[in-house]
């Protein structure tokens, strides 16, 4: 099954980067500074596969999912490293 990760940045190098398994709010506006120079943040979304059956709990930002173990909750920092490592039932969509 595909969900989108959402990923938030600032076009300099080593800036911060955010990602949510919810969008993020259209309204807020998100800057950061360097050097004196102040960066608006750019946002993208990045379509992956994740275990089939596998739900989004937006009240707590979680994947809940179907392990080999038993239900695993996964934050998105997991389920991009799950998808980085391509672990089994994870992927990047074409």
């Amino acid at each position: 099954m595909r969900i989108t990760l959402y990923v938030r940045t600032y076009p300099v190098k080593d800036a911060p980067v955010a990602m949510s398994l919810v969008p993020f709010p259209p309204h807020q506006r998100h800057t950061y500074t360097r050097d004196g120079t102040v960066y608006d943040a750019v946002s993208r979304e990045m379509r992956v596969v994740v275990p089939d059956g596998s739900v989004i709990d937006a009240d707590r930002k979680v994947l809940c999912w179907a392990g080999d173990a038993g239900p695993v909750k996964s934050t998105v920092d997991e389920v991009y490293e799950l998808v980085r490592a391509n672990a089994p039932g994870f992927g990047t969509a074409p």
